[in-house]
């Protein structure tokens, strides 16, 4: 009987499968969240329509509000940087190997910029919430305490963050809140949209890219998939007297892998979905401060260029990411 000589066998990826799994989860409430923001949306320009027509509102303001009301839906599970980062040491994980202890650090480290920039897209939701409630004559003294309440943010030092752009977003954040909170418009449209436009800026400049590099980065994280499956590089394989012996895929491979790539793409989507929204909101708010800066915010003809402004932002190129903003690749090995 011939006797088994050194033996290598790469074993089932059970990481793999957990990761498929968590995906098909996220997707899944991918799902849900935009059929929710469908509704919403619906809802909104139904009391935005309502609220002009019946005067007494400011149709500018409340448009600006309108397009921001989708934020705080689009930011659930977005973004994922530190999901990403994991994914693409998954990838590129040599069987048997150890990982090293810098690609953990740069995944933990992009989790703490997830936090922020999540936070942050959360914050522009409710400040168009507060400018909607403004330019409805609702608010008063009081526009804005109740969202920055239920953005979850205290204090200028309410996340851990590294130097340099995040730190600059954390402060803009603070301070988008603090203006909500204390109402330092006192009901004054043009003040509050003032008085915001360069935390504004900040926080739509570190955002844009950061998201349009995640939704990139799942595209290429499907295509390297692919380029896996059809390469066949890394089968169950092992050496039985010198001989190499590969297992075939399981029905099992292909629905994980059938299902990995659908998740991926809806996660693509969504990160996609996400930059687009705001890109639109910044792009509404950006026209109202120039129209406000003239005394104009209350003009008709501010209305159509803040529509021609959201229409735009949906065909513009995605900012060119800035350095701190992208989800880190893991060292090369």
């Amino acid at each position: 009987m011939a006797h088994a000589t050194r033996t290598r066998c790469v074993c089932g990826d059970t990481y793999g499968v957990r990761a498929a799994h968590r995906l098909e989860r996220s997707a899944r409430a991918d799902t849900v969240r935009r059929m929710n923001q469908r509704t919403h949306e619906v809802l909104g320009f139904t009391v935005a329509v309502l609220l002009v027509s019946c005067g007494g509102a400011t149709a500018s303001g409340v448009a600006v509000g309108k397009v921001g009301q989708g934020l705080s839906a689009q930011a659930r599970g977005v973004p994922q940087g530190a999901g990403v980062c994991s994914l693409k040491e998954a990838m590129a994980a040599q069987p048997g190997a150890e990982k090293p202890a810098s690609e953990s650090q740069t995944c933990t480290r992009l989790a703490k910029s997830d936090k922020l920039y999540h936070r942050a897209i959360v914050v522009l939701g409710a400040h168009g919430q507060t400018l909607e409630e403004i330019a409805s004559g609702n608010g008063g003294d009081h526009a804005g305490k109740l969202e920055a309440a239920q953005t979850g943010v205290s204090g200028p030092n309410w996340i851990d963050v590294d130097d340099g752009q995040e730190k600059a977003t954390r402060e803009a954040v603070a301070q988008l809140v603090n203006q909500m909170s204390t109402s330092s418009a006192k009901g004054d449209l043009e003040k509050a949209i003032k008085d915001a436009a360069p935390h504004v800026k900040t926080i739509c400049d570190a955002l844009k890219p950061y998201l349009d590099a995640q939704s990139k980065a799942f595209g290429e994280i499907q295509q390297e998939l692919e380029k896996k499956r059809v390469a066949r590089t890394d089968r169950r394989c092992t050496t039985i007297d010198s001989r190499p012996i590969c297992l075939p895929d399981t029905s099992t491979d292909r629905v994980v892998y059938t299902q990995t790539v659908a998740d991926l793409a809806a996660l693509e989507s969504s990160h996609a979905d996400a930059r687009d929204a705001v890109a639109a909101f910044c792009a509404a708010h950006l026209k109202l401060e120039g129209a406000a800066a003239k005394g104009q915010a209350s003009d008709d003809a501010t209305y159509g260029e803040i529509v021609e402004a959201v229409k735009s932002s949906q065909n513009a190129p995605p900012a060119a990411p800035a350095a701190t903003a992208q989800p880190a690749a893991p060292p090369a090995k």
